[in-house]
C-alpha cells in the first residue's frame, strides 16, 4: 500500500520514474510534501486528484524528478492551483500576496493610482480565463516562489503601461455601439441614436477612463469577462452584495460623467440632454460592452 494518495495518477503522468528502485522512497517524500502544502493552507480546499495530476505535470518536465521534488515550491503551486479552481480562501490569500509585489510597480511609477491599476490588471490577467484557455496562474510551474513570479508579471505590466503612456492614447472611435445595432422599432430612440450615437459613444469612453481603477476593473470583469458577482467578490475578498453596491455606484458615476462630457460636446438645452440620456441611458450596459472591447 503506497503512502502517497493518488500515486497511480502521479506515475501515469510521470512514467519515466515509475520503475525506479527508489519509487517507495519518492512516494514517501511526495506524501510528506503534499501534507506540508495542505498544512500551509489549511483553509484551502482542492480536488486532490486533480492537483496531483497538475503537480506531476510540472515535475515531469524535469530531467531529474528526484531532485525536482525537493526544489519545487509546492505550497505555492498548491495555492496557485486552488486559485485557478476558484477556492475563495485561496483567492483571499492571493490578494494578500499580490499586495506584497507593489514595490516592483512603485519602482516604475510610485503614483498610488498607477500602482493600484497595475495590480488590478495583474489580478485579472492571471486569474481570469480568456480565449478558451485556462487561467494564466496555471502557467506558474513552482520553480521559483509565486511571489517572485507575480513580481515579474507586475513589473512587465508596469513597464508596458509606461511605454504605452509615452505613445499617447489611442484615438477615440468615431462610431458607437448604437450606430451598428439593429433597428429597435422605437422611432424616437432610432432618431436619437442616428443623431447623437457617435457623441454618446465618445463621451462614454471618456467617462469610463475617468473612473477609479477599481470601478473600471469591476465593470471590465462583469461586462467584458462575464464574471458573476460572486466570482468578482471572491477576487476582491468581499461578498456579492458589496460588489453589487460598488457596481451600482460605478454605473451611476459613469452615467453622470457621460452627461458632463456630452454637455461639453453638444449645444443642447438641459431638458434636451436629459431626454437624450433618458433614451440612451437604459442601453448603457450594451454600449459599455462595446467601449470595453475597444479599450482592451
Amino acid at each position: 500500500m503506497s503512502s502517497f494518495a493518488h500515486a497511480d495518477v502521479f506515475w501515469e503522468v510521470c512514467p519515466a520514474v515509475r520503475r525506479s528502485p527508489d519509487r517507495a522512497e519518492l512516494e514517501t517524500r511526495l506524501a510528506g510534501q503534499l501534507a506540508d502544502a495542505e498544512a500551509r493552507w489549511p483553509e484551502v480546499s482542492v480536488d486532490r486528484r486533480r492537483f496531483v495530476t497538475h503537480w506531476a505535470a510540472q515535475l515531469g518536465r524535469a530531467d531529474d524528478v528526484g531532485a525536482a521534488i525537493d526544489q519545487l515550491h509546492l505550497s505555492d503551486l498548491y495555492l496557485a492551483f486552488a486559485c485557478a479552481e476558484g477556492d475563495t480562501n485561496a483567492l483571499r490569500s492571493f490578494g494578500r500576496l499580490l499586495s506584497s509585489v507593489a514595490g516592483a510597480v512603485r519602482s516604475v511609477d510610485a503614483a498610488p493610482a498607477f500602482v493600484d491599476e497595475i495590480l488590478q490588471r495583474l489580478r485579472t490577467r492571471v486569474l481570469v480565463p480568456e480565449d478558451g484557455r485556462s487561467a494564466r496562474i496555471l502557467d506558474y510551474a513552482g520553480r521559483g516562489s509565486l511571489e517572485n513570479w507575480l513580481r515579474a508579471g507586475a513589473l512587465r505590466l508596469a513597464l508596458n503601461a509606461r511605454r504605452d503612456a509615452r505613445r499617447g492614447p489611442d484615438p477615440l472611435p468615431e462610431v458607437s455601439q448604437f450606430e451598428a445595432a439593429a433597428p429597435t422599432g422605437d422611432l424616437q430612440f432610432e432618431l436619437m441614436r442616428g443623431r447623437y450615437g457617435a457623441e454618446f459613444g465618445r463621451a462614454l469612453r471618456q467617462a469610463f477612463g475617468e473612473l477609479e481603477s477599481q470601478e473600471r476593473n469591476i465593470l471590465r470583469l462583469h461586462f467584458l469577462e462575464s464574471l458573476s458577482l460572486n466570482q468578482i467578490g471572491a477576487m476582491y475578498q468581499v461578498n456579492k452584495s458589496t460588489i453589487s453596491r460598488r457596481m451600482a455606484r460605478a454605473r451611476e458615476t459613469l452615467l453622470w460623467r457621460t452627461r458632463e462630457r456630452l454637455e461639453e460636446q453638444l449645444s443642447l438645452e438641459p431638458s434636451e440632454l436629459d431626454s437624450l440620456l433618458e433614451l440612451l441611458g437604459p442601453r448603457l450596459d450594451l454600449s459599455l460592452a462595446s467601449v470595453l472591447n475597444q479599450s482592451t
